[in-house]
């Protein structure tokens, strides 16, 4: 008769081990997958960081002052594209470069994307989602444009300045542009960069198809309510410091342009608003591209000290 006593503690030892590298591999996979993850895994708030230092380059290169060089852009890698009617294939040697103005546009596109898969736009059921209710939005500002000249012969035409928004677009959609600043804030930077790059090459743009389309006049318009009318920098004291100061500086650009193409018919100078805003953006915290719009700025001050002296 077989001992066992003998052989059982053997069999033992044996499930024993096989269990022991059972459990550490297990140990070992999960570890692994959990340092993958780590990886990979990315943050709302790193995702929107990277889309803003992709775009960054817009600002810089939309708002350098005309006749001055653009500040220096880290080199882009070419893109190769495939032959005519072979989408996809791509041919050695064969390098395309990147379209400015699709790069613009497909950036705002991206943004009114994601901002239709937010939660709070779905709850306000805007029609046609949020690219067509801007384009009606800034079509409603264009046909009523606020008065710039003479403002302050007429006591009324200050108080109809004062609330141009709201007799222009009426109470519910000052509601939903409010509900929509105060959720995008961290998107105000690069947007407008992207825009105002679109805005200000309309000739270089045209094979676009863009629904929103600025004339210079309506820019000079625009420009000369924010910097030069009471009612127009009552609204911008009514708004935050970041985005008061992107309105203002993209209004004194707009107004440098008009100059170079003699079209500033109210004879507006540049030099007060400009060196005005080169305090507030000095002042101002908050702003991820604030030494870019300080260089510009500066440039233009330079450029203006020459053309009519301290």
């Amino acid at each position: 008769m077989p001992d066992r006593k003998k052989s059982f503690p053997a069999k033992t030892i044996f499930l024993l081990v096989l269990l022991a590298l059972a459990a550490i591999s297990v140990f070992l996979f999960f570890k692994i997958n959990q340092k993958a993850d780590k990886k990979t895994a990315i943050s709302p708030e790193q995702e929107r960081q990277l889309l803003q230092e992709k775009l960054q380059t817009l600002d810089k290169d939309a708002a350098a002052p005309e006749g001055e060089p653009p500040a220096a852009q880290p080199e882009t890698p070419a893109i190769l594209a495939g032959s005519a009617g072979e989408p996809g294939r791509q041919t050695p040697g064969e390098a395309v470069a990147i379209d400015p103005c699709k790069q613009a546009i497909d950036t705002i596109d991206a943004f009114f994307t994601r901002l239709d898969s937010e939660e709070y736009i779905a709850e306000l059921q805007l029609a046609g989602g949020s690219k067509a209710y801007f384009t009606a939005i800034i079509n409603k500002v264009l046909i009523n444009k606020p008065s710039i000249a003479r403002e302050t012969d007429d006591l009324l035409a200050i108080l109809q300045n004062t609330a141009h928004f709201y007799r222009v677009l009426g109470e519910q959609d000052i509601i939903v542009l409010k509900k929509i600043m105060a959720n995008e804030k961290g998107f105000y930077e690069p947007v407008m960069a992207a825009f105002f790059k679109v805005m200000t090459n309309r000739d270089e743009c045209q094979h676009i198809n863009f629904p929103i389309q600025l004339s210079m006049e309506d820019m000079y318009t625009y420009s000369a309510f924010f910097l030069n009318t009471l009612g127009g920098q009552a609204y911008l004291f009514r708004r935050e410091p970041v985005l008061r100061v992107l309105v203002k500086y993209y209004c004194v650009l707009a107004l440098d342009q008009a100059n170079m193409k003699n079209a500033n018919p109210l004879g507006l100078d540049i030099r007060y608003p400009l060196n005005s805003l080169v305090e507030e953006v000095t002042a101002t915290t908050g702003l991820q591209n604030r030494d870019g719009y300080l260089n510009n700025l500066l440039q233009l001050q330079d450029k203006y000290d020459k053309l009519y002296g301290n």
